[in-house]
């Protein structure tokens, strides 16, 4: 217990965590990417949320700020209602069911379910969650949105509009 009355460890003991610290917020400060916003005319990827690979019954895409919310609703056996909410008012939103990144299905136009933009609908078939995935394309602010998710998260008992 020598080592526990030596100053030279007591204060390297206290001043290592705080040096490290110091270090690690510098080092992302000077590193990191610096957020941008979003530029007329480009197009930004949309990363797909944990909670689609899951039968969640909600599905989110984001990028930064711009973010949307995947919901299902049953509407038959074989038919289901895809709603996507919107952090943002979007011009238009385009929705393809695929089942390989080969496939090159046309995209279907999602129909706006409010008049502000924030809310669209799709009646779809019925995917089969373990092979299909979605492709949408988003349009707000003379921007272009995509993503690509799993559609796991509609085993879950659908729950509609959030």
């Amino acid at each position: 217990m020598a080592i526990l009355k030596n100053k030279h460890f007591m204060t390297a003991s206290i001043v290592a965590p705080v040096l490290a610290l110091i270090a690690y917020f510098s080092i992302d400060a000077i590193l990191s990417e610096k957020p941008q916003a979003a530029e007329e005319g480009q197009s930004y990827q949309l990363v797909e949320k944990p909670n689609c690979r899951y039968d969640s019954g909600r599905c989110g895409l984001k990028n930064g700020d711009f973010e949307l919310n995947l919901s299902t609703e049953r509407l038959d056996d074989d038919r289901m209602r895809l709603i996507l909410n919107s952090a943002f008012p979007l011009k238009g939103v385009k929705a393809a069911l695929i089942e390989d990144e080969a496939d090159q299905k046309q995209p279907v136009d999602m129909q706006p379910v409010s008049d502000d933009g924030l809310v669209w609908a799709l009646e779809m078939a019925r995917p089969d969650p373990e092979r299909n995935r979605l492709r949408l394309v988003a349009s707000a602010n003379r921007s272009l949105y995509f993503g690509d998710v799993a559609m796991k998260f509609t085993l879950s008992e659908p729950t509609g509009t959030p």
